[in-house]
């Protein structure tokens, strides 16, 4: 079996709602902003007036966590580079309360739960010691929630009565415990894959007690470790009701059913990832074979799967049923007409039936299934017009709705919608701070690339830009090379605006969504990715509304090496460059894995495209655009760890060498500490600010 797609799972964490009523008589604000384009093909680009900004709903009663920042007059690095203050809000069963991932505008998340009757708020872990990183309700009541060090070490599973919650208590502690699942026969006995759990000590899926206070966290400082150490076995035994028996192979990951209950798992067998399908009692082994198809989501019945099903070049991919036990395809769900399925599906509360599918085209699409929850979707855009919106969750009900709403100038904003009360509340905003009114719109651009395919960039200008303006331009490709650029807001693109500067973020082949148009070979053409963006550059700067003399290319990962590529083969079209852990020569790159490069979680199968470095060594030569660093013109700037010891950081690190070796200018950046650090995050944005503003003067 192999494995050219990861099977890794693209899941809406949040649980996925139910609709059949329709929206009436709701009083709300006037929304005005930007439109998404639906596959046009000008042959230049419509750059829409500033709109103005959104004036929302009444806020709810202020809440008693730390007060959100306001909005500046004018906005600086540390606005844009600040994390969102909520992440991943979810309601309980009824809909009384939504509980969220809040940072009050710091860097250390807390579990923050919103009684809507009251607009009260309370907060569950986190802290000066501790982040809270994820979060699941178990009943209507019961949250179970993760708590970690900054440094990424598992502290404990806890759990919380939000009726009660001053008693929050550890179920599994000084270990990392996941829930997989949980039963909606029996929800306070969570299936949960813990570090310890098998007779043998290894790690294993566990029925985990839940509803029983053992008591806080124990001791284990000091001389206290030994006594303490053995205590923590003690309550962990008395906490697992039931070990799930281990599936052949090294385990990668679990996944429930559509009922709720445990379902698959993923090992590894012989370097080959395979699937498993659990009965209740024992695991059976999967015939599926990943190689043209991705796992989305677990279907409606037991042993069933979404996938994504490849179409091979010319046909795009189908959204589809499997049965996961004989391998047989079911029902279509989906299957654009343009794009390949690069999305999540959305699952009813009630009946657990998937109703509908999220993805991006040229801009993010709502496909439903379900005639309710088109007229739900269409009456929702009417409130909140020329916005995205997304349905979030729903009670178990369907009296309650959590919807996100966004564009390109407006951060995620988080609503909840009464339909007894017909009220709209405000949740949050991830990003207050910025208001819609100094940020930048963005635009799709279709570009033809030098073999005739017709593919995306989102281009977001300055205000003030014009032809007898133009602006200066930074070139943002993306990592991956699997992932794409979306149309919507981007805090590094709007940094960028705000700082002067137009910005396009081209998709290239290789790009999620294009997989269609192009073979597996040109997936894997390295030298045609960069000619794709080249192409993207030189069909935005015809607009006029760039300054040609004025383009510069910035890129981190996969994006850090089609930055330098530029730079190395385009000395006529970039004035400077920025390159953050890149890769340089594939071939030195391929050496530093190893021979087990096909199966490198991050690059195997870009190595399975490419071939053996040793037969194919022509292409790798030919990729490698750190050997010709002695044809760049232009200043670089290099960011790097410098103790950094991957495969990225000693690409960054021989890179600095051959820069120097040839002569060519170039600044370097350590990064100090991690990159999740906001100061780290500052201090790297105002370097490259510093850096554009020297060179593309």
């Amino acid at each position: 079996m192999g494995l050219s797609h990861s099977p890794l799972l693209k899941m809406n964490p949040s649980r996925l709602p139910r609709l059949s009523w329709s929206l009436l008589g709701f009083s709300f604000g006037v929304f005005a902003a930007t439109a998404v384009a639906q596959d046009e093909e000008p042959a230049t680009i419509s750059f829409p007036a500033p709109a103005s900004e959104a004036v929302p709903p009444a806020a709810p009663a202020t809440p008693a966590a730390p007060a959100a920042p306001t909005a500046p007059v004018s906005l600086s690095t540390i606005d844009f580079m600040r994390s969102p203050l909520v992440r991943n809000p979810d309601l309980n069963s009824s809909g009384s309360h939504v509980a969220a991932l809040f940072s009050g505008g710091g860097e250390s998340y807390q579990l923050i739960v919103r009684d809507r009757a009251t607009a009260s708020d309370i907060t569950l872990g986190g802290g000066e010691a501790a982040v809270v990183d994820t979060f699941r309700w178990l009943d209507d009541t019961h949250i179970a929630y993760n708590l970690v060090s900054y440094d990424g070490r598992d502290i404990g599973l806890m759990v919380a009565d939000i009726t009660d919650p001053a008693n929050s208590y550890p179920v599994y502690q000084y270990g990392a415990a996941r829930i997989v699942a949980v039963p909606p026969a029996n929800p306070l006995r969570p299936l949960v894959w813990v570090s310890v759990g098998a007779a043998d000590g290894s790690p294993a899926v566990v029925e985990l007690d839940a509803a029983t206070n053992r008591g806080g966290f124990v001791d284990i400082r000091g001389d206290a470790e030994d006594e303490g150490l053995v205590e923590v076995s003690q309550r962990h035994s008395d906490a697992i009701v039931s070990v799930v028996p281990l599936p052949e192979g090294d385990q990668l990951g679990y996944l429930p059913d559509g009922s709720g209950r445990l379902g698959y798992a993923y090992t590894v067998i012989d370097g080959e990832v395979y699937m498993h399908v659990w009965d209740g009692k024992e695991w059976f082994l999967s015939p599926l074979d990943f190689t043209r198809a991705d796992v989305v989501d677990v279907g409606n019945e037991p042993g069933q799967l979404v996938m994504v099903i490849d179409g091979g070049p010319g046909e795009t991919s189908t959204l589809r049923f499997v049965d996961a036990v004989t391998g047989t395809l079911g029902e279509v769900l989906l299957q654009d007409s343009t794009y390949d399925f690069n999305g999540s599906v959305f699952r009813d509360p009630a009946s657990r039936a998937i109703v509908g599918a999220f993805y991006d085209r040229n801009g993010p699409n709502s496909t439903w299934f379900d005639e309710g929850y088109r007229e739900v979707q269409t009456a929702l855009n009417g409130y909140f017009p020329n916005k995205v919106v997304r349905l979030v969750d729903v009670s178990d009900n369907g009296n309650v709705m959590l919807v996100a709403v966004t564009s390109d100038r407006d951060p995620i904003g988080y609503f909840t919608i009464d339909l007894e009360s017909k009220k709209i509340d405000v949740v949050q905003g991830e990003r207050p701070w910025l208001p819609g009114s100094l940020l930048s719109p963005t635009s799709i651009l279709k570009y033809t690339t030098s073999d005739g395919k017709k593919l995306d960039a989102y281009v977001t200008l300055p205000e003030g830009t014009s032809k007898a303006n133009p602006a200066p331009l930074i070139v943002l490709p993306h990592g991956g090379p699997w992932a794409r650029s979306s149309w919507g807001f981007d805090s590094e693109a709007q940094l960028l605006a705000h700082n002067g500067y137009a910005v396009i973020q081209p998709n290239y082949r290789g790009s999620t969504g294009y997989d269609w148009m192009f073979t597996s070979e040109e997936r894997g053409d390295l030298a045609m990715m960069h000619d794709d963006v080249t192409q993207a550059v030189r069909t935005v700067v015809k607009t006029g509304m760039i300054d040609a003399n004025r383009v510069g290319i910035s890129g981190g990962g996969f994006g850090g090496y089609l930055a330098l590529t530029g730079l190395v083969e385009e000395s006529d079209l970039y004035a400077c460059g920025v390159t953050v852990s890149g890769l340089f020569d594939w071939q030195r790159v391929a050496n530093e894995i190893g021979l087990d490069r096909e199966n490198n979680r991050v690059y195997g199968e870009l190595f399975t495209l490419l071939g053996d470095p040793g037969s194919e060594a022509a292409k790798y030569d030919l990729i490698s655009s750190g050997r010709r660093v002695n044809q760049i013109k232009a200043p670089v700037l290099v960011v790097s760890d410098k103790d950094a010891q991957t495969v990225e950081g000693q690409e960054s690190r021989e890179l600095i060498d051959d820069l120097l070796s040839a002569g060519v200018s170039h600044e370097v950046h350590e990064v100090e500490g991690s990159i999740l650090l906001l100061e780290s995050r500052v201090a790297l944005f105002e370097r490259m600010l510093d850096f554009f503003a020297k060179n593309l003067k």
